[in-house]
């Protein structure tokens, strides 16, 4: 009888409080969906529903991705939203890296067409159900391209600073793409019909450029020029590097491979300076022959090589480090891929690879990209370019070569761990 009125230990004490929570617990997880809505507007606050679901949860991403923020006639209509999605007991709702996109759904959800409840989901991909879904509710004719409705499907719905679900829902309507009022460039008849045209899977920068391509019977050259400044940086003087894409296709028997190494001479020329010569704002190929150009681009290139040779550990001037993109490296065997954050790193990679990455200093250090090297052994096979939208842009090897068959088998590995996309414009040597 004494060891009944005898303390309990710290231990056992917490043991016994742990098991007076666990049977307070809710697991929600087995809910219907449908309860699971409900239950998530049932909490006052985000820190109440935090609190019960932990932060990291599905439901508690959902609840940060469609409620927090949002107005009581706006939640109210996202609730109705989300509702009706749960009825037909999808994945949609338990898959956190598409609460962004459900959530932006749900904010529309008002101007649909047509009632989630006449969907019948034809997949059981939640990628392509969703696709299906937003073409149910917003596509009123059935002809928004595929591009722009599978765009549903990626980390971000704003390319090139057009909101690519407002576009939805504006030629949804049945309203001309070139009418929409936030477009980056001018769009004519012409080069509707090409980005209406633009194979699925594109993002908005690709299926305009496949437009502009087509209008000047040049698509031979997308993928040179996707590959290129063309399809990665930002669309200012479009005009003008359209007018270098002119060039190129106006020239016989020019190795495309010319057309990435040009643009980044003339980038450096209009926008930095050569040598002691200052930026040429207004510089143009106007009067210049394909040879000339060749020579000058060839000639800076190798002055670049020529100056980090002689650098003799001189590094380039402002920080020396900064943080890189938020993704993983990797290690299979004697394959590593590493991400390049320093200046120096930077620098021996373009000296080693006869490349000129030393230039993408600035790029990195804004969080623009990233640079991975790609090593076996310990030796330099491939430098990679990873655009800050987890899309690997660009695959170099040594001299600018492309990746050969074994080297894709070992990217195709790290990009699976790594969650990244492989642009279809980067190039590989097949054997």
């Amino acid at each position: 009888m004494a060891n009944r009125n005898k303390p309990l230990s710290a231990e056992a004490y917490r043991w016994k409080e742990a098991g007076v929570a666990l049977s307070r617990h809710i697991d929600w997880r087995n809910w219907p969906q449908s309860k699971q809505v409900e239950y998530l507007f049932s909490f006052a606050s985000p820190h109440a529903l935090y609190e019960a679901l932990g932060v990291d949860s599905a439901l508690a991403q959902l609840y940060a991705a469609c409620v927090v923020g949002q107005t009581s006639a706006e939640q109210g209509n996202i609730r109705a939203a989300l509702r009706a999605v749960a009825a037909k007991r999808t994945g949609l709702l338990h898959r956190p890296e598409l609460a962004p996109n459900v959530a932006a759904l749900a904010a529309r959800y008002a101007r649909r067409v047509r009632e989630v409840a006449d969907w019948k989901p034809r997949s059981s991909n939640v990628f392509r159900q969703l696709a299906s879904l937003v073409r149910h509710l917003f596509d009123r004719y059935g002809n928004a391209p595929d591009w722009l409705i599978e765009s549903w499907t990626r980390p971000t719905l704003a390319e090139d600073g057009v909101n690519l679900a407002d576009l939805t829902l504006h030629l949804g309507q049945g309203h001309s793409l070139r009418s929409f009022p936030r477009l980056p460039v001018p769009i004519s008849k012409r080069l509707e019909h090409g980005l209406r045209e633009a194979p699925a899977g594109c993002t908005f920068r690709e299926a305009l450029r496949y437009a502009q391509l087509a209008a000047r019977d040049a698509l031979a050259w997308w993928g040179v020029v996707m590959e290129s400044r063309l399809g990665r940086a930002a669309l200012v003087d479009d005009a003008f590097w359209l007018s270098v894409v002119d060039f190129f296709v106006a020239s016989p028997m020019v190795d495309p491979r010319h057309f990435g190494p040009v643009c980044d001479w003339i980038h450096q020329k209009r926008s930095v300076g050569i040598g002691a010569e200052p930026a040429q704002l207004g510089f143009t190929l106007k009067g210049r022959s394909m040879a000339s150009v060749l020579a000058q681009t060839e000639q800076w290139h190798k002055g670049q090589a020529r100056a980090r040779r002689q650098s003799d550990g001189t590094r380039l001037a402002g920080s020396s480090s900064w943080a890189g993109l938020p993704v993983a490296d990797f290690e299979a065997g004697p394959v590593r891929i590493e991400q390049l954050t320093t200046s120096a790193q930077l620098q021996d990679e373009g000296n080693a690879q006869r490349n000129c990455v030393a230039t993408y200093l600035q790029s990195c250090r804004l969080g623009r990209c990233g640079i991975f090297s790609l090593t076996v052994d310990g030796t330099r096979g491939l430098t990679i370019e990873v655009a800050a939208n987890r899309t690997v842009v660009q695959v170099r090897g040594k001299f600018n070569r492309w990746m050969t068959t074994q080297e894709h088998a070992w990217l195709i590995q790290w990009l699976s761990q790594a969650r990244l996309v492989l642009s279809k414009h980067v190039g590989i040597e097949w054997e």
